[in-house]
């Protein structure tokens, strides 16, 4: 199996964040560490560690979803914050948040110790569907409901970012944006490139799931169903 596969297997993190592990050389298998993330080994009879710690491949993953609250940065672990989300969930939990939202940023979020449906969820070729409700302090100067279906780049580094923007109400400061991509901070990056700015940002669904029925720092297990959708809409049998 290779090496940062077999890591997101064990629920160390998401297959992206297990390889920059291996990059910094904090792997070792059989006390020899290894830097490359496609290294093969005989996973059944290897002692594998992480920063020290022997890691064993899972059995069984725990999905939850969680209405996230403003104040509560998406990290496992951030110096800067002294409020992560992971601060929402019991300590004995070791799962890992799917993608980000901005510390000022509300709705729904997943986490999940299952390192390749994390992996899957997040990576642009499956596009999954993320739908947003902004409110803006004034109207875009420009038409997002008609140019973001074409897809419109982004100044700052050149991104091209497509999805499907729909004005709310008349002054058209009250829209819901629908993403598939999921570049970093992309809705806020949208409506800066329309020259006005982002006041308020909840994100309604992901994947489908929504958190409506959950208010603010709450969270639950997935339910069966909900668990097959996700793998489903991830291509994940």
């Amino acid at each position: 199996m290779r090496l940062n596969k077999f890591l997101a297997h064990c629920g160390v993190d998401s297959r992206r964040k297990c390889d920059e592990l291996i990059f910094e050389g904090r792997v070792q298998i059989d006390g020899e560490t290894f830097t490359n993330p496609g290294a093969q080994f005989d996973e059944l009879h290897s002692e594998v560690r992480v920063d020290g710690e022997i890691v064993k491949l899972k059995s069984v993953f725990t999905y939850i979803k969680m209405h996230k609250p403003r104040g509560f940065v998406t990290s496992r672990k951030d110096p800067h914050n002294p409020q992560t989300v992971m601060d929402l969930l019991p300590k004995v939990m070791h799962v890992m948040p799917v993608g980000r939202l901005d510390k000022d940023t509300t709705g729904i979020l997943l986490f999940t110790d299952d390192g390749d449906l994390n992996y899957s969820l997040t990576h642009p070729k499956h596009g999954v569907k993320k739908e947003y409700e902004v409110l803006l302090h004034r109207a875009p100067e420009g038409f997002p409901e008609k140019e973001l279906q074409h897809g419109i780049i982004l100044e700052d580094n050149g991104d091209r970012v497509r999805g499907i923007a729909k004005a709310l109400n008349r002054k058209r400061t009250h829209y819901r944006v629908t993403l598939t991509e999921g570049k970093k901070r992309e809705v806020k990056r949208i409506f800066r490139h329309y020259n006005t700015r982002v006041y308020r940002l909840h994100r309604n669904t992901f994947a489908g799931l929504s958190v409506n029925e959950l208010p603010p720092g709450k969270w639950r297990k997935l339910t069966p169903q909900e668990i097959t959708q996700l793998k489903k809409t991830a291509g994940i049998s």
